[in-house]
């Protein structure tokens, strides 16, 4: 078991972003620039684009699905929920 130094901080509310960090961790982003990332139940209202013709990677061929932020959502075509994340749309369309 290791003694403790006396110099141990517990965990600060707020974070602060190294110089080398600032754009590669989630928490450094601003939120101006952050992509929007939707959960299954949330509604997606706006910024999206539907998606006419799944390729081979839906699972539900007869399903609904739009591309909003960067990725690839099966949802509830009246109500726009969210039901699944299928991935991101760069990695889908290869």
């Amino acid at each position: 078991m290791a003694a403790g130094n006396g110099h141990d901080k517990p965990e600060q509310a707020s974070f602060q972003c190294p110089a080398g960090l600032t754009r590669q961790a989630a928490q450094c982003v601003p939120p101006s620039q952050a992509k929007k990332f939707y959960r299954r139940g949330d509604h997606i209202l706006d910024d999206y684009v539907w998606i006419g013709e799944p390729g081979g990677w839906a699972p539900d061929p007869y399903g609904s699905y739009v591309e909003a932020g960067g990725y690839v959502y099966q949802v509830n075509r009246e109500t726009h929920k969210v039901l699944r994340l299928i991935g991101a749309g760069a990695v889908l369309d290869n």
